[in-house]
């Protein structure tokens, strides 16, 4: 099969055939790269060298599909991340697994696949061919039909080091599992809030009657959350406990005292799937008015922009953070003249000195026996050579200060640096 590509720069067109995978040969595609910028309909402004593509397969029931494609991305050979996840009932994983395995046969992509009884859990890069690929391959099937599939930019090729697509007995990391969990009921779900009704609940000033809850890990509310949102007091999804606490509270506990059946909670992740499946926790406690923010603070950030949210977004790849320009760059504009300025003594602090940092991006400390996660001002980066306190600079094993915000690889790569360092 062939793709063919429609190149001009507002001079003559040309046409050129374009490859695409086997895989993909029931799919035909037409992308015209336009050297000028338009508006596509998913309201983000793309730049100039942008491809519209229209998508449809071979089958002509598929041009009457709602999930036919046609919009505005980025050149076929840029990378992309992808994000979506979906629960539903798989009666046969492994098997699921193999035709995944055979459809990505050939195609770059790197990330964690996850699939078991109650559905898939994906986090991948590639270039925009392979990737949307997959996508479009998946929606084939009617189970996954109308999953939310997410993007953004990838930095510098992939954001992850291999592909794992494998079965894993929870799609999300609890203490205790997930898979006793009614997540196939949606009944027992929170209330997805769109994002613009999201918007107008948190900016209803006057509205007090709400709790605005962050089921996140506490650094990543530490370089961006919600306006208003107090930080998790957890270090790892897992170990979350809010309206388990015991009937007398703790402090960190925001659900401890809350009449569970009037209460409005509105819940928000970065993608939805913590959400969906602390939610139903929630359900079984009793609590009774239970929303989330549809998509997560991914897709809010894209259709929103940044109103009411401060800072990054924290991702678990190879890029830590993005800003919320690189989801919605219009919505920037747009947020810059109703968005005011917010203050907080704890947020964007330096680990180590508590300054303000410029960089909302987290960083390794350089001792791989330690490997915290932490924020860090340039100064400190340098004054402890990249660990997270004086404790780790003189550890036996130590990592060198890497510039910008590039990711440690394997401790092999390093282990010889000190010796070299000495003789010099």
């Amino acid at each position: 099969m062939r793709v063919w590509r429609a190149h001009t720069s507002m001079g003559p067109l040309s046409l050129t055939p374009y490859p695409l995978p086997k895989a993909a040969a029931a799919t035909y595609c037409c992308c015209f790269h336009y050297g000028f910028p338009i508006k596509s309909n998913n309201r983000r402004k793309v730049p100039c060298a942008i491809s519209i593509r229209c998508c449809a397969s071979a089958s002509a029931s598929k041009f009457n599909n709602k999930n036919k494609t046609c919009q505005a991305e980025p050149g076929i050979d840029n990378f992309v991340v992808v994000n979506f996840y979906r629960f539903v009932f798989i009666k046969d994983p492994q098997h699921e697994i193999a035709k995944h395995l055979t459809f990505l046969k050939g195609l770059d992509i790197h990330g964690r696949i996850y699939i078991n009884e109650q559905g898939i859990n994906a986090q991948y890069s590639g270039p925009f061919r392979d990737a949307f690929a997959y996508v479009e391959w998946l929606k084939e099937d009617e189970k996954f039909s109308d999953v939310l599939v997410q993007t953004s930019p990838a930095l510098n090729g992939h954001a992850f080091p291999k592909l794992k697509l494998r079965y894993k007995p929870s799609l999300v990391q609890l203490e205790g599992g997930i898979s006793h969990l009614p997540l196939l009921d949606p009944s027992m779900q929170a209330k997805a809030i769109a994002p613009s009704e999201w918007r107008k609940r948190l900016e209803a000033v006057n509205d007090k009657s709400y709790i605005l809850l962050d089921v996140r890990n506490g650094y990543e509310w530490d370089i961006g959350h919600f306006h208003g949102a107090q930080r998790p007091d957890v270090d790892c999804f897992r170990s979350t406990s809010f309206g388990l606490s015991p009937t007398e509270g703790v402090a960190s506990d925001q659900l401890s005292q809350v009449d569970k059946e009037k209460t409005d909670i509105l819940m928000y992740c970065t993608g939805g799937i913590r959400c969906d499946v602390y939610s139903t926790i929630l359900r079984q406690q009793g609590f009774q008015n239970l929303y989330t923010l549809e998509g997560g603070v991914s897709h809010y950030l894209k259709t929103e922009g940044p109103v009411k949210w401060v800072g990054n977004l924290f991702t678990f790849d190879s890029r830590l953070s993005l800003p919320p320009s690189a989801y919605n760059h219009e919505g920037i504009i747009k947020a810059s003249t109703t968005q005011h300025a917010f203050d907080s003594d704890r947020f964007g602090k330096c680990y180590v000195c508590g300054s303000q940092v410029s960089e909302l991006r987290h960083r390794n400390c350089a001792n791989p026996d330690c490997n915290f996660l932490f924020l860090c001002c340039a100064n400190c980066v340098m004054d402890l050579r990249g660990c997270c306190c004086y404790n780790c600079t003189t550890a036996p094993r130590c990592r060198p200060v890497l510039p910008g915000f590039q990711r440690y690889k394997k401790w092999h790569v390093y282990r010889d640096l000190p010796v070299q360092a000495q003789a010099q």
